[in-house]
Parts: C-alpha cells; sequence; structure tokens
C-alpha cells in the first residue's frame, strides 16, 4: 500500500445498545492519516498498529472507525510511524508551549482531576491585570515538570510535576480572585486537594 492510496472508511457512534439504528458515515483516510488514528490506541508500537490495521478497527472517543483489514510489511509499517514524533524526555517543559493543565488529585476509592485549557484560562476578569492562566504556569515552572510521555491522541508531549501545600493555597487564592465563573466553579469545589499537575506542551 502507498502512502497517498486511499482506503475507504466507516464511523458511528459505539453505543451496542443502538447497534441497530446508529448511523454510519464514511470518511476516507489517507494511509498517514489511518495510521494518525491508530497511534491514539496502540502509542508507537509498531506490532500493535500492525494488529490493529490488521484487524479493521479502531475506537476513537465516542466513536468506532472500522476497514478492511490489510497487512503492512516492515518497510512500509516502519515508514509510516517514521512520520509521527517520538517520545523525547530530554525535551524541557515550555510553558509558552502548554496547550493545557490538569489538576489531580490521588485518593481512594477513586481520584479526581479538573481540566484547565490555556484558551479558557488566559480570559481575565473584568478589572484583572492577569488571568488565573499565569499563576497557574509560575507555579508549574517553579516545580520542574518531569517529562512522562508524548499523547498520540493529544499531539502533545505530557508533564507531571507534584504540588506542595503552598502550591495548593496559593492555586486556591488564584482561582477566586483571577478565573473566570465557569472554571473557579470547576477548580474550587477540590481545590485544597490537589496532588500533582499534568501538563501538555505542543512540539510547535
Amino acid at each position: 500500500m502507498k502512502p497517498d492510496d486511499i482506503i475507504p472508511v466507516k464511523y458511528s457512534e459505539d453505543l451496542a445498545q443502538f447497534a441497530e439504528t446508529r448511523p454510519v458515515r464514511r470518511q476516507p483516510m489517507k494511509l498517514r492519516e489511518l495510521v494518525g488514528l491508530v497511534l491514539t490506541a496502540t502509542g508507537k508500537h509498531p506490532e500493535r498498529v500492525r494488529e490493529r490495521l490488521r484487524s479493521g478497527t479502531c475506537p476513537y472517543n465516542v466513536y468506532r472507525y472500522w476497514w478492511d483489514g490489510f497487512e503492512l510489511d516492515d518497510a512500509a509499517l516502519t515508514a509510516a510511524l517514521a512520520e509521527f514524533p517520538d517520545p523525547d524526555p530530554a525535551l524541557p517543559f515550555r510553558r509558552e508551549r502548554c496547550l493545557w493543565a490538569r489538576l489531580s488529585e490521588t485518593a481512594d476509592p477513586r481520584s479526581h482531576s479538573a481540566l484547565v485549557e490555556k484558551d479558557e484560562a488566559v480570559a481575565r476578569r473584568w478589572f484583572r491585570a492577569r488571568s488565573f492562566w499565569s499563576p497557574l504556569m509560575d507555579v508549574a515552572e517553579r516545580n520542574q515538570p518531569s517529562y512522562h510521555d508524548y499523547s498520540y491522541y493529544h499531539r502533545a508531549d505530557l508533564y507531571r510535576a507534584e504540588l506542595t501545600a503552598g502550591d495548593r493555597e496559593l492555586l486556591t487564592r488564584e482561582a477566586q480572585r483571577l478565573a473566570r465563573r465557569r472554571l473557579r466553579q470547576r477548580l474550587l469545589g477540590r481545590g485544597a486537594a490537589w496532588t500533582h499537575l499534568e501538563l501538555a506542551c505542543s512540539r510547535e
């Protein structure tokens, strides 16, 4: 199979109880596009990618995609995977490339988290010179996040930083002062309990 060959792909909502009535849509893809979809489920593991392409099905968000399964030889698979980034632990965290942060709490019986997207958090409240994004990135930078992995789903490098009691107090205070109402409501419910910060940074 050549990189520019078009693969007929179908998809529908992945709801088994409505299997007979759910609409089926068509989305033809080039090999690179299909491999990019598969990577969100497998990571950059050649044998897993090969098996998924052979099986002809892949979940993505609330959808399931399927196609006529096919084989790729080693050379074609290697060439297809080479078009996608590899994890790079040598990459330092750079706040200007951060796309989102997730404040997380690890606790039994289940953990909790709050996603803070940059586009939402940079919005300033009236008469405020800063947005909540600024102190959030200050805390992240100060704690020197460690590299975790590359996410093909988010198309971003993932980092993690532990939060101290002082960090939690500062973020709670700054959320009260700077965050817009909807974000503030999400954060303050469990603000004192956050234990670590997960961050995603684009390569570009």
